[in-house]
């Protein structure tokens, strides 16, 4: 299908005072929680010729070896998916010797994509505009958006999803 977004409204300070532009920002219409362990069990198994419940075995086995190896200090690299690494901090202290374990805690989990992944995201993208009558007042869009939109958008996303009980946020 590809990805549906909305524009949006953002004001910046300049010299000549406020200024406002629009930008892209994602629509998530699908189900909470995205795409699921199961669901993409499923996917993987018609793919690669394997059963669903060993696939599904290894996905949800998955999160416990990347966290073992995360709390023994260890980055977790899947080529084709990227690296995983711990960032951790403590308060801040007069004096080293006052930094103790006890005071360490782990501030975040890093999650850098690789490079292949970000680069074929990039070039096999497709995009596609929620309609903006649906979210802007009508004086604010020109006659023919409305127009084309009004010809074009039978059926809104919003529509489906009521008919197949989809959330959308």
């Amino acid at each position: 299908m590809g990805m549906i977004y909305l524009v949006r409204k953002k004001l910046f300070r300049s010299k000549e005072g406020m200024k406002q532009l629009y930008y892209a920002v994602q629509r998530t219409l699908q189900p909470r929680g995205g795409v699921t362990t199961e669901k993409l069990a499923q996917r993987m198994a018609s793919r690669k010729g394997m059963g669903e419940g060993d696939v599904q075995s290894v996905l949800v086995d998955l999160p416990k070896y990347i966290e073992e190896a995360l709390r023994e200090g260890e980055s977790v690299t899947i080529r084709g998916l990227g690296s995983f690494n711990l960032a951790i901090t403590s308060e801040g202290f007069e004096h080293p010797d006052d930094v103790m374990p006890g005071k360490v805690r782990v501030s975040r989990i890093y999650f850098k994509p690789d490079r292949s992944l970000v680069g074929r995201l990039r070039q096999n993208m497709d995009f596609f505009r929620y309609p903006l009558s649906k979210y802007f007042p009508h004086e604010m869009l020109r006659p023919e958006t409305l127009e084309r939109e009004r010809v074009h958008t039978p059926n809104t996303p919003e529509d489906e999803a009521k008919d197949t009980g989809t959330v959308i946020d």
